[in-house]
């Protein structure tokens, strides 16, 4: 039996063994209740609230595979960055090239293709906008993007009809904090063992009856690393960021609210050629010898966020608008170390910067849900500027003849990408009957895009130079949902989805000489299917949640990475045909009372496998690869997290309190030629410490057993993960 195959009989199993143990019907006696008084925490068994619909519901309700986590799990599980959050989120891929600016969020197997500049394939959302677009961290989320955040919702499958451009895999909504008609003070200082400092600190203040102002920032100074020049012995991934934000809100607690945020982030980071492992050059994953130089990308970016929301009591207007500047600038990577070269005739620096500005808004206005039919209409557009210029330059020191290839990386290279963007969505859904719903949706989006390219020969034996050209391309595309939802019981919900999604088409920005033809390539589009369950118990002050879902999706026109000759190491994004990813998601959680204390343990649990169709083929190193019934990348045989936490009060006010993470991932592909099997992995996180009513002193150890595996390789260097760290933090939250 298939691998990923058999990891979904698994998991529907355990799902099915889950249900069986799980009391039938809820208690209300609440007599082995957990004080929540004694405990700062927020309480489990609160319905969860998410947005997948664009309207507060409960998670039960949403017929769609959706996760969250709250601000207490990302501490407690010391979530720091992109690649802990998918550990942590079935289904979910970390997808790299060593930086973090570099880090896609792929989800059920989508988004093999991807490039500096290539659109995501998950949408990327803060506070229910689109915020996603260009390099240089453009694709994900920065550290500005996890200050003071509420939580963070996942929904998993196409979400094209009401979440619109690249939500092929899924979209992520990274919800912050508002202000509130209170007087509020947060602070954290934190320390971890790469002499990190980290503080942040966030003040809500009052200014009037239904006006607070919200603002504050937070630090981050890392000194040492693990990465080390084997000359000079200094540290290569030594970092440093900052950020600060303010939110005005009017109208809080009333039937109009507004919210405006401004902020500002700043940060510099190693580069991809400091972090890589170059097979044949560099001894050791984390010691690199010969560098000529060392890389930096500083990247500096504003924002602006703005939402209104006007109640009608029945159904709610809502318009959001956003804005984005962001200057990012990559300088000093050692191309020749990078490339495998080691001659004291030729050294190959590559510089690379991006201006980027985005605008977009969106309006909406839909019923809450509270009657038989439930509605929604709404309108958006986008539209951005990219400048990006590439400098490779150095001295090639021999015979033109004999360094052709290597001449040729000598090069000016000035691009530039336009979008605009609008389109249309809405929803209807009706109760067919007191327990079964059914809800169409759908959404009208065109895009425009131009691209202008021009390259400067800085070698004139190559005669590589490009003169100024401009590509255009336009899409449009109509992208429905249908979904029905069948309440067997108070307790459990079943349904069934067909959903679209739409990854727009784009440019290459470093064509390869010979190859201009390949310059645009298509949008990918996929429609997926999908069953699941969704059941919530109480018993004796217990609560048990889970989720089953079991998908199969047909993608077209899919976008792989590829190297198109042997001697050009520049990559291309390339439209290789059509597949098809089928695989389960498990999600279980439960909260215990246990004595005075309460313990609580969750366990995610995924499995994927994808086929290419007859017919999908690759250009690889200048030849052509059949794809036809091969393996795709990027979908993993499993991939399980289970997490277990202990909180007991020890007298006076305080609580004790104990988490322990176990993550493991197996089995996959990097690359489409399927010559990089996916590492395995198996990770333990553990944290401790103590809490009182507003104060909570916490220690980690991340990565406990050490454990080191290639997150990937990228033109013969490889990448690594975060090897065992420890650390500890205090906040404070009056």
């Amino acid at each position: 039996m298939n691998p990923a195959l058999r990891g979904s009989v698994a998991i529907a199993a355990m799902a099915a063994a889950c249900a069986a143990a799980a009391p039938a019907h809820a208690q209300a006696d609440g007599s082995d209740a957990y004080d929540a008084e004694a405990s700062t925490q927020a309480d489990p068994g609160d319905e969860i609230v998410v947005q997948a619909r664009r309207r507060a519901e409960s998670i039960e309700d949403v017929p769609a595979s959706v996760s969250v986590l709250s601000d207490d799990d990302l501490e407690r599980l010391s979530v720091r960055d992109v690649a802990d959050y998918t550990r942590q989120t079935p289904g979910a891929l970390l997808i790299s090239s060593g930086p973090q600016y570099l880090n896609d969020i792929a989800l059920r197997g989508q988004g093999g293709g991807r490039l500096g500049f290539s659109e995501s394939t998950t949408g990327i959302y803060r506070d229910g906008i689109y915020v996603a677009g260009g390099g240089f961290g453009g694709r994900s989320y920065g550290d500005i993007d996890f200050y003071d955040v509420e939580r963070v919702e996942v929904y998993r499958g196409p979400q094209g009809a009401l979440y619109g451009r690249s939500a092929v895999g899924g979209a992520v909504n990274v919800i912050s904090r508002k202000p509130v008609n209170q007087l509020e003070v947060r602070a954290k200082a934190g320390y971890d063992s790469v002499e990190q400092l980290q503080g942040s600190a966030t003040l809500n203040l009052p200014i009037a009856n239904t006006v607070a102002l919200r603002f504050g920032g937070f630090y981050n100074d890392q000194k040492q690393g693990f990465y080390i020049d084997q000359v000079t012995g200094k540290y290569l991934d030594t970092e440093k960021s900052w950020g600060v934000r303010g939110t005005l809100g009017f109208g809080i607690d009333t039937d109009n609210t507004v919210n405006l945020t401004v902020e500002y982030s700043d940060s510099s980071a190693p580069g991809f050629s400091s972090l890589g492992q170059n097979v044949a050059l560099d001894p050791d994953p984390f010691v690199r010898t010969g560098l000529d130089t060392t890389d930096r990308v500083d990247i500096a970016q504003t924002q602006l966020l703005f939402d209104f929301t006007h109640d009608f009591g029945d159904s709610e207007l809502v318009v959001l608008a956003n804005y984005k500047g962001r200057q990012g600038d990559r300088a000093g990577a050692d191309f020749d170390h990078y490339s495998g070269i080691r001659n004291a005739n030729i050294q190959l620096i590559d510089d690379q910067g991006e201006d980027f500005e985005r605008y977009g808004a969106e309006v909406h206005w839909g019923s809450t849900g509270n009657g038989a039919l439930s509605w929604l209409i709404g309108a958006d557009f986008q539209t951005y500027e990219s400048n990006i210029y590439s400098n490779r330059h150095g001295t090639v020191i021999g015979s033109p003849a004999a360094t052709t290839t290597v001449r040729r990386q000598l090069r000016l290279d000035n691009a530039r990408e336009d979008l605009f963007s609008y389109s249309a969505f809405g929803l209807i859904g009706y109760d067919l009957t007191s327990r079964i719903n059914i809800t169409a949706e759908a959404r009208f989006q065109a895009d425009s895009k131009k691209f202008r390219f021009q390259r400067f020969d800085l070698d004139a034996t190559t005669n590589d130079a490009v003169p100024l050209t401009l590509f255009d391309r336009d899409w449009t595309r109509f992208l429905p949902t249908v979904s029905i939802n069948y309440e067997v019981s108070d307790a459990v919900t079943l349904y069934g989805r067909v959903a679209t999604g739409y990854r727009p088409g784009g440019f290459n920005q470093t064509p390869v000489p010979g190859f201009f033809d390949r310059v645009a390539y298509n949008p990918e589009d996929i429609a997926q299917g999908e069953l699941g369950v969704k059941a919530m118990f109480r018993s004796g002050g217990a609560v048990f949640r889970g989720q089953l879902a079991a998908y199969y999706g047909e993608t077209r026109d899919v976008q792989q990475t590829t190297t198109l000759s042997t001697t050009n190491p520049a990559f291309t994004l390339e439209n290789v045909g059509d597949n098809r990813i089928y695989g389960a998601e498990l999600e279980l959680s439960a909260m215990v009372p246990l004595g005075q204390g309460r313990f609580t343990a969750s366990m995610n649990a995924s499995a994927s496998h994808g086929k290419w169709k007859d017919g999908a083929s690759i250009l690889f190193q200048g030849a052509v690869l059949d794809l036809s019934g091969k393996d795709t990348p990027r979908a993993r045989d499993y991939m399980i997290t289970l997490n277990g936490g202990f909180t007991h009060p020890l007298g006076g006010g305080i609580d004790g309190l104990f988490t322990a993470s176990f993550q493991t991932a197996g089995g996959g592909f990097d690359d489409a030629s399927l010559a990089r099997a996916s590492d395995s992995y198996s990770n333990v996180d553990l944290s401790a410490g103590i809490q009182g009513k507003n104060w909570r002193l916490l220690g980690y150890v991340k990565n406990l057993t050490n454990d080191i595996y290639r997150v990937v390789t990228v033109g013969g260097n490889n990448y690594y993960n975060t090897p065992r760290t420890w650390g500890g933090s205090i906040s404070f939250d009056w």
